[in-house]
């Protein structure tokens, strides 16, 4: 298929609710892997296709910065949903508009020195001593999923299996009430806009309910962080711990501390919950490597590495250039916009051999799903261990299983995955 550079679309939300563009992406990354991109719905910037400059752009943090006017990618008029303390929930509070709305909006030094305070959560030793439980609760939840397919029918995927374990793992590391796991996912999921037509009220817009439903998050997160605040704290040693940590000699302030909050609890739900359910995919349409990992579990690790390599939870992340800078044969002013597309490093035929094959005994498997550099995702760990987990736990059921209907995908360029994936007995 022939493209005009011009004319292709790797920016309009509704593309990625069929599929990602990878033949775009593909000429993009063959004649110009650095593109000025423009189009009168959207911002222009710099189209990075190729894991070789989404490294050297990941490695100068100090020249492509977070902290700039745009970190994800949004339409004209409208705003990245993530940019909180603007509104009227910010506003009634008097926060600080100034303030960057949670940890991947910041730079360093501050985002150094915000980041260690939550870092011990989640490092491989605090992972190894969760790993027991996390295949205890995948084990139930998957015998759980296992009895409502043997009622008949097909069963969702996603809401029935996907997203509870890396609700309850988050949620558990965190503190929270297993009573209000429900609720958070929700409101999580109106993070990146996904909002369940039930949830939406007569008269609001989706963009409206996942407002409101984010202010709710921030309520409930609020009211959460006063709680810890008393003397003596409160049951959760992780937020006992945060509020009482000092960034600069002060304390954090309750704006500081929600937007903390509302992006681990976030990213910690939606991007392994979109990781697990396009791995089941990857696995059922792959019937010779799920064969081959359910009669070899010693290769779980590597077919972990292989399915965040394959769904690419993560589609984009926007950078801002503090200097001109020169990438390959192009040169990217000051001010000027940066976009790294990782699924399309993550196929880079430079980098991976074959990168449309789906092999789980893939090595080297250099993928950049978690990004690179000081942004490397702080929750890599607990991703890993909660793919390791459920996908082991699935094992014994993946030979009988089947995918159902055309499944939902979630129409967004920063995170997508599947908003619904209906799975019968074969």
């Amino acid at each position: 298929m022939a493209f005009d550079l011009n004319g292709i679309d790797i920016h309009t939300p509704s593309r990625y609710a069929h599929s990602f563009p990878w033949a775009e992406w593909e000429v993009l990354r063959r004649e110009a892997p650095v593109f000025w991109y423009e189009r009168d719905d959207i911002e222009p910037f710099w189209a990075v296709t190729r894991h070789a400059e989404v490294m050297v752009i990941s490695e100068r943090p100090k020249i492509f910065i977070n902290g700039g006017p745009r970190l994800r990618l949004a339409l004209k008029g409208e705003t990245e949903l993530l940019r909180g303390g603007l509104d009227s929930f910010g506003q009634s509070r008097g926060w600080n508009p100034q303030e960057p709305p949670d940890l991947t909006f910041m730079d360093d030094p501050q985002h150094r020195e915000v980041r260690k305070h939550a870092s011990w959560a989640f490092t491989q030793g605090c992972m190894r001593s969760f790993a027991s439980h996390f295949d205890q609760l995948a084990a139930g939840f998957t015998a759980e999923f296992l009895a409502e397919l043997e009622q008949g029918g097909e069963v969702d995927f996603v809401r029935h299996l996907a997203a509870k374990l890396p609700l309850a793992a988050i949620g558990e590391i965190i503190g929270l009430s297993a009573g209000d796991w429900k609720r958070i996912l929700v409101w999580s999921n109106a993070i990146i806009g996904e909002v369940s037509p039930e949830h939406v009220l007569p008269g609001e817009t989706l963009l409206q309910a996942a407002e409101r439903f984010m202010n709710e998050f921030r309520l409930y997160l609020e009211e959460l962080i006063q709680a810890h605040r008393k003397p003596g704290g409160g049951p959760s040693d992780f937020v006992n711990r945060l509020v009482s940590a000092t960034v600069n000699g002060q304390l954090q302030n309750d704006q500081q501390l929600i937007g903390y909050l509302f992006v681990l609890i976030g990213a910690g739900n939606d991007t392994t919950r979109n990781a697990t359910a396009g791995g089941l995919v990857a696995l059922l349409e792959h019937p010779e490597q799920r064969d081959l990992l359910c009669a070899n579990p010693g290769l779980i690790s590597g077919a972990v590495d292989e399915i965040l390599r394959w769904t690419s939870p993560v589609i984009s992340f926007l950078r801002t250039a503090t200097e001109d800078f020169q990438l390959l044969d192009k040169t990217i002013r000051a001010g000027d916009t940066v976009c790294m597309f990782y699924p399309s490093a993550n196929r880079d035929e430079s980098v991976f051999t074959d990168p449309y094959r789906f092999d789980i005994q893939r090595n080297p498997n250099p993928h950049l799903t978690f990004g690179f550099g000081a942004h490397f995702c702080l929750g890599t760990n607990l991703a890993k261990a909660e793919l390791r987990a459920a996908i082991t736990a699935l094992l014994p059921v993946l030979p009988r299983l089947k995918l159902g209907g055309m499944g939902h995908r979630i129409p967004n360029t920063h995170v997508s995955g599947f908003a619904e994936l209906p799975v019968a007995l074969a």
